[in-house]
């Protein structure tokens, strides 16, 4: 492990998070994988990273319980040992409707907490445990600005906090040369996404609004993210980089 690159990804064991580790991995680095509820697939999520040449580790914490940071913390830094973080990628999301007249407010308190608090409390817990010149890299959503489901509203509202932090991070953190960024894709067939594109009526609206003509695969975020992980990407700081394929230009 020592002479690897070290990542912590959030929300790991499925989707999205699963992709950016395993591909992370054919860079042979070593993956901290977390996971809520997703067990058997953060297993799968580590038994590829090995198969693609890196190794790795797995962490829980549910992010909707502020209770289970300082453990999720300690277990990341029994994890990293002496090494430190190259970058952490804030993948986990909690998300709930917001149907006006009809609002579950323990579920709006927990996107609320899962979203922006614990992502924000995990950052400056693990400050001192990034490198210098490390990467931190949150999932946003292109529709801060746009609305794909008014029903979707409050969770649109949580992406659009993590924004504003991102550009925070990049001022506090820069010093240090930490890089912060977000990338925020369009409608993705992944999780709660491909409930609304198995509509077709909402799927051929999507494809129309489109510059490329299609909903976004989770690999055309990976990539992205691991542009962002890279040194490639050494002078980009601050930035809400948008990965939606043209939707609503």
């Amino acid at each position: 492990m020592s002479d690897k690159n070290v990542y912590l990804i959030t929300g790991a064991g499925r989707d999205i998070g699963q992709e950016i580790a395993q591909s992370l991995a054919l860079n042979e680095c070593f993956v901290v994988i977390h996971h809520a509820n997703s067990s058997v697939g953060a297993e799968e999520t580590l038994d590829q990273v090995q198969r693609n040449g890196g190794d790795g580790c797995i962490v829980k914490a549910d992010f909707t319980k502020l209770e289970q940071l300082n453990e999720l913390v300690g277990s990341v830094q029994d994890a990293l040992g002496s090494r430190k973080l190259d970058g952490i990628v804030h993948n986990a999301a909690y998300t709930a409707t917001s149907v006006t007249g009809a609002l579950d407010q323990t579920a709006l308190s927990n996107v609320l907490t899962a979203n922006v608090t614990f992502p924000y409390l995990l950052t400056d817990a693990l400050s001192t445990d990034l490198k210098d010149g490390a990467s931190i890299v949150a999932i946003s959503i292109a529709a801060t600005d746009k609305v794909f489901s008014p029903d979707f509203g409050f969770f649109a509202a949580s992406k659009a906090a993590i924004n504003c932090l991102v550009r925070n991070w990049a001022i506090q953190l820069g010093p240090r040369r930490i890089r912060a960024n977000a990338v925020a894709p369009g409608v993705v067939d992944a999780n709660f996404r491909s409930d609304l594109l198995s509509d077709p009526a909402f799927r051929n609206a999507l494809e129309e609004a489109t510059a490329l003509g299609r909903p976004g695969q989770i690999g055309d975020v990976a990539k992205v993210v691991r542009f962002l992980l890279s040194d490639e990407s050494a002078w980009i700081t601050g930035q809400i980089i948008e990965a939606s394929g043209g939707w609503k230009l």
